[in-house]
């Protein structure tokens, strides 16, 4: 009984741990709120006070903003409720992604205590607690978080189930809510529905297979029909996502040729667009399993990454390997299954037509990749049969980690946070912060060169009413009293608006807006960086 209660002590404290490294000064850190965050989050409100989207569409099963039809939709309605109940601000707004991160941590415990064991699924708890890769992606909006988390919930009620109809059949209704969260992770989608069932293939039985394949048939019917009738497979309203950029591959593809003195047949069957995609899927594959990125500098978004940082910390290399040959040798099927889980992982990073963000969207293998780790530690920890050396490797690993989590926490808190602090759209917060200023001293206030999402920026840090934003939203310009956003420049370019305007107007315009006159003052970022808002005022 005894111990029983100190693994659940330790399970706690690990817990506690890891909630704290998710929550403490989530709403300050970063310091304001992504472009992304914006839309997911205000959406999300509209739909919880009122039921319809930020341009008024009832209950919508694809999502629209600004162009991009890709978003989760699940993921709105999850984050409802949170939007019921709390109010608009920063925290509130990243709490529903700490929370997944956190019990992220709790599932992760009980599915390698299934597979494994105890020790090594605690110690996973403790990794991943502290792990650079997911506090990083856990402290903002973004549709990993919750997605991995039902992935995860899906997995754990599947391989609880002992083949029990029911709840094999929940764990895939989990699925399929997972599958319309993050798009990326729809490329894995059904080699990790076939993994699962390969892996208790023995135990299933007839019905809990037809279940499987069934769910496999509705998600990728109704995706289907959605994509057909809504347009719901699209990327920026364009392209599919799950197709390399036919337009740049045409471009690059041809661009090859033209460099290349071959003979034509030559360079038709070497420089084609299959070739191109190969070489494209490959390369971005690859990446995410490169030294480089997972030990060293992980990748060059700085929404994502923290320089001089791997995902991973350099130190746990060996302990990955260790945890490799350990369970090749000691537990061969469990071993495919993580292996097969870790290759599926990077795919959606390497068939993105955009430049893949690795961080995001292979977030799923650093589950099994610390699985590994774990694995490795344990080993470590197991190899001695006296105490004595049992408690020193302990010690060594447990200091090298807490030297290792305080150097990223203060890094991350005193630095990262104030010099990307442009990566998260800090100037779209301080232009809400000067607009309301010079409204307050009952000025009329015109923002040139705004775009929906600035709106959106506005509306989320003024607290306005969802319904008034769904009235406004459709058309440009919008005016809230005495504010008026405006997309284009509004004066012309060659006029000076500081002769232009009435002396009770301020013009605060977007810096693609260039004017002969000098601005009054600027919107700019950290140490002046980048001008991004000019504000003109009557001389």
């Amino acid at each position: 009984m005894k111990n029983i209660f100190n693994w659940k002590l330790a399970l706690v404290l690990v817990i506690l741990l890891a909630a704290f490294l998710r929550l403490w000064q989530l709403g300050s850190v970063p310091i304001s709120m992504t472009d992304d965050e914006i839309r997911q989050v205000f959406t999300a409100y509209s739909i919880a006070h009122t039921g319809r989207d930020i341009f008024g569409n009832f209950l919508p099963v694809v999502f629209s903003i600004d162009g991009f039809t890709n978003w989760g939709s699940s993921l709105f309605y999850l984050r409802a409720p949170f939007a019921l109940i709390l109010p608009l601000s920063p925290f509130a707004a990243r709490l529903p992604d700490a929370l997944s991160s956190v019990a992220c941590v709790i599932l992760l415990y009980f599915i390698v205590k299934k597979l494994l064991n105890e020790k090594i699924a605690l110690i996973l708890a403790f990794v991943f607690s502290v792990s650079v890769w997911n506090i990083q992606l856990s402290r903002f909006v973004n549709e990993a978080n919750i997605t991995l988390f039902l992935y995860l919930l899906g997995m754990l009620i599947y391989l609880y189930s002992k083949n029990k109809i029911r709840l094999v059949a929940l764990s895939m209704v989990v699925f399929f809510v997972a599958f319309y969260g993050y798009s990326a992770y729809r490329v894995f989608f059904p080699f990790l529905m076939l993994t699962l069932i390969w892996y208790k293939f023995k135990e299933l039985g007839k019905k809990n297979v037809l279940i499987i394949l069934t769910t496999l048939l509705i998600v990728f019917g109704s995706y289907g029909l959605l994509g057909i009738t809504q347009n719901a497979a699209s990327y920026g309203g364009q392209s599919p996502f799950f197709f390399l950029d036919k337009q740049k591959t045409s471009v690059s593809v041809e661009l090859e040729r033209r460099a290349s003195e071959e003979p034509k047949i030559i360079k038709t069957i070497y420089l084609n667009k299959f070739t191109y995609w190969g070489r494209t899927f490959a390369t971005n594959y690859l990446t995410a399993f490169s030294p480089q990125y997972l030990f060293l500098n992980q990748e060059a978004d700085r929404i994502y990454s923290i320089w001089g940082r791997g995902e991973l910390y350099l130190f746990e290399l060996p302990l990955l390997i260790i945890g490799v040959f350990y369970l090749f040798f000691k537990k061969r099927k469990e071993f495919y299954l993580l292996l097969l889980l870790l290759l599926m992982s990077p795919l959606p990073s390497a068939v993105g037509i955009n430049n893949p963000t690795w961080t995001a969207r292979s977030a799923f293998m650093m589950f099994w990749l610390y699985a590994f780790i774990a694995t490795g530690i344990y080993y470590l920890l197991t190899f001695f049969k006296k105490k004595n050396y049992q408690y020193l490797i302990f010690a060594v690993i447990f200091i090298t980690y807490l030297y290792s989590v305080s150097g990223y926490v203060f890094q991350y808190y005193y630095d990262w946070s104030r010099l990307n602090s442009k990566y998260f759209a800090s100037t779209t917060k301080e232009l809400v912060q000067v607009v309301d200023s010079y409204a307050q001293q009952g000025k009329t206030v015109i923002v040139s060169g705004a775009r929906p999402v600035t709106v959106l920026h506005y509306a989320f840090y003024n607290k306005i009413d969802s319904k008034i934003v769904q009235n406004k939203m459709n058309n440009f310009p919008v005016v809230f009293g005495k504010i008026t956003f405006i997309p284009e420049c509004e004066i012309k370019i060659s006029d000076n608006p500081d002769l232009l305007l009435p002396s009770n107007v301020v013009y605060i315009s977007s810096a693609l807006c260039k004017y002969k006159s000098k601005p009054v003052s600027s919107i700019s970022t950290y140490e002046k960086e980048e001008v991004a808002w000019n504000i003109y005022l009557k001389k």
